[in-house]
């Protein structure tokens, strides 16, 4: 009896210790949701900040100098790879590849009737890519919207600081472009 005890004590241990060592699969999108709304947050109150200071005019000029590197930096701050990434660049920096072109098609084409776009997670041996959508909304149109919704002013500051402009023409609720999210495995 006494052995029969021990074998069943011995299993339970060796069986909570072997389940208790194995690791989980962190959440990658719930991650990537975390970091891109800390990003969306971050980015549009510097930008409303800038506009309340001196209009589009301050802000394009600001946005140039600050967007890219404060991806960088939320990236860096969690140890991630964070890019935004579109099919009509502002920034040459931001293109997407021709692999990010499929991904942000398909993301474009999954659109539901109430207008969300999904989220996209590519996994490969050496990382998980989470691509998070970025929807123009009303506030966009300011510097992305119609040559009849932006500002002479701004336009001649878009020209100015980005002369290959293809950033323009977006209604609201279309898809801008998409976060780039990179976790190394």
């Amino acid at each position: 009896m006494k052995a029969l005890v021990f074998r069943i004590f011995f299993l339970l241990v060796f069986f909570s210790f072997g389940f208790g060592c194995q690791s989980k699969t962190p959440d990658y999108e719930s991650i990537a949701i975390t970091i891109t709304n800390e990003a969306k947050t971050n980015l549009i109150h510097k930008l409303n900040s800038k506009i309340a200071e001196g209009g589009t005019e301050q802000a394009v000029p600001f946005c140039k100098l600050n967007a890219i590197g404060f991806t960088n930096g939320l990236g860096q701050k969690h140890g991630v790879s964070l890019r935004r990434i579109t099919n009509k660049p502002r920034n040459q920096s931001n293109l997407l590849s021709a692999n990010e072109e499929k991904i942000f098609l398909e993301v474009e084409k999954l659109k539901t009737y109430e207008g969300v776009f999904p989220n996209k997670s590519i996994t490969s041996d050496d990382s998980v890519i989470v691509y998070i959508p970025i929807p123009v909304m009303g506030f966009c149109l300011q510097c992305h919207g119609n040559s009849n919704e932006i500002q002479k002013s701004t336009k001649q500051i878009l020209n100015q600081e980005y002369p290959n402009d293809k950033a323009i023409g977006y209604k609201v609720g279309e898809l801008r472009g998409l976060f780039s999210v990179k976790f190394p495995r």
